[in-house]
């Protein structure tokens, strides 16, 4: 039978830095019996069982089936309460090449420890109180930040930022809700003074939470990246500018069209946010079937992009599939290629004048871009919102909140339709559930281990 989360009596163990050849690597333990564990095969065991916790201990990791050393390591200890799990735990710091990290798990299975779910780290400081679950996703947000922007909004968020920010919004919901429920009982207190209180407070909630849900499209472009793809007819110099921009020679570049059958990808910084880079095969109609299936599916990611780069060879000039394109897609960026050559015509009016090729005129192409995107981004919300201090980047955390914040108009409606106060407290209990099952303080078993199994292993 497979383990899950929620079986904490077994101890894990992981690698926690990534796979393959390093200079070091960490291997995380932890449970109950971690430390006694690892000391097992240890070289110094009495110094490892004796140490205080945040101490480390020199030696060699050896395998006591075939008394062989593995590796000289240096080993962390904590001891609970006062670890990142909350239980007894190990670090070992190795030499960082594939073969010693294996070696080292097989002997730490051997001792009695299992190999850690994804994310059950985070999970076991989620369950034992180390953390909420808005930090908790915070971990693996940072793991993942692509960009500067996106480390600082996760960063905010692992702080703790956003959880204070819903636990006060909650907290003015559960006020006005315990006091809803007073009434219930003693009816004869209630007043217009306290109604007018409650709307207040309700009101006052809302606000907030509008201002979390307009946050999250700019949450998630700076987590997710801003996906931008690079189209044009075949050799408009799409390759060239996606070189450019990726600062390697990753596409190839010719002038035999339909040179590029399926498209590029690659992560880049621009500015504040990541950018996933893509370069699309040449827009034309095609006979051959695998230049077709690419055409097919350069027009599926332009349906997805937040950004389109379009380009025109500018010694050819504009045909009818390039003004049917700017019809279909009116917010893309449209760029006038090979500027650098002389028999280049001059761009038409709403075209930009560049060249893939010239890296000297590459930053100012780089700061239009910067420009281009910032307005996007700013686009997508409210004003403000893009300078916001705390933002949300979770789809689920969004559709909660909206949930929420739906459940509070539900409220307010049915206080204006005159319904009885329970209908009323009903829908604000609901509004409340709704930001705990944000912060984990109401979450099923099934959307915990849904949520930790999309985190690194190790984490």
């Amino acid at each position: 039978m497979s383990r899950t989360y929620f079986d904490r009596s077994a101890p894990i163990a992981a690698l926690a830095t990534p796979e393959g050849r390093s200079a070091l690597a960490v291997i995380r333990t932890s449970g109950e019996k971690a430390i006694a564990l690892v000391a097992r095969c240890f070289s110094r065991p009495q110094a490892l069982l004796s140490a205080e916790g945040y101490r480390a201990v020199h030696g060699w990791i050896f395998d006591p089936h075939l008394q062989e050393r593995l590796d000289e390591v240096v080993a962390l200890v904590f001891r609970a309460p006062h670890s990142f799990t909350g239980e007894n735990a190990v670090e070992i710091m190795c030499h960082g090449s594939p073969a010693v990290v294996q070696r080292i798990l097989d002997v730490l299975y051997a001792q009695g420890f299992a190999p850690a779910l994804k994310g059950e780290f985070s999970f076991r400081a989620f369950t034992g109180g180390k953390t909420d679950l808005v930090r908790a996703e915070a971990i693996n947000e940072l793991a993942q930040a692509s960009c500067e922007a996106a480390r600082q909004d996760a960063l905010l968020r692992l702080t703790g930022a956003l959880s204070r920010t819903l636990e006060e919004i909650r907290s003015l919901i559960v006020a006005v809700l315990a006091d809803i429920e007073a009434r219930l009982d003693y009816p004869e207190e209630e007043g217009p003074d306290e109604m007018a209180h409650w709307v207040q407070s309700i009101q006052r909630a809302q606000d907030e939470l509008s201002d979390l849900i307009r946050s999250y499209p700019g949450g998630r472009l700076r987590q997710e990246g801003v996906l931008v793809v690079i189209a044009g007819r075949p050799n408009a110099g799409k390759s060239s500018l996606f070189n450019l921009l990726v600062r390697e020679e990753r596409a190839i570049v010719s002038p035999e069209p339909g040179t590029t059958r399926d498209w590029l990808e690659s992560w880049v910084s621009i500015g504040d946010f990541a950018v996933r880079l893509v370069d699309t095969a040449g827009l034309r109609n095609s006979g051959n079937a695998v230049e077709a299936e690419g055409v097919r599916r350069s027009h599926a990611l332009l349906d997805r992009a937040d950004m389109i780069l379009y380009l025109v060879d500018g010694t050819v000039g504009l045909d009818d599939e390039d003004r049917t394109f700017v019809e279909r897609h009116p917010g893309a960026l449209l760029l006038w290629n090979k500027s650098d050559l002389p028999q280049c015509m001059p761009a038409p009016q709403g075209w930009t004048a560049v060249s893939a090729k010239d890296v000297h005129s590459f930053g100012g192409f780089e700061s239009m871009l910067k420009d281009h995107l910032s307005t996007y981004v700013q686009k997508t919300q409210s004003v403000g919102q893009y300078e916001a201090q705390v933002r949300i980047a979770s789809e689920r955390q969004e559709h909660l909140l909206r949930q929420a914040y739906e459940a509070l108009s539900q409220a307010m409606e049915a206080q204006a339709a005159g319904a009885g106060l329970d209908l009323v407290a009903l829908h604000i209990r609901e509004s409340a559930e709704y930001i705990g099952e944000v912060t984990g303080d109401i979450a099923p078993d099934e959307v915990l281990e849904r949520i930790f199994s999309t985190f690194c292993l190790g984490k």
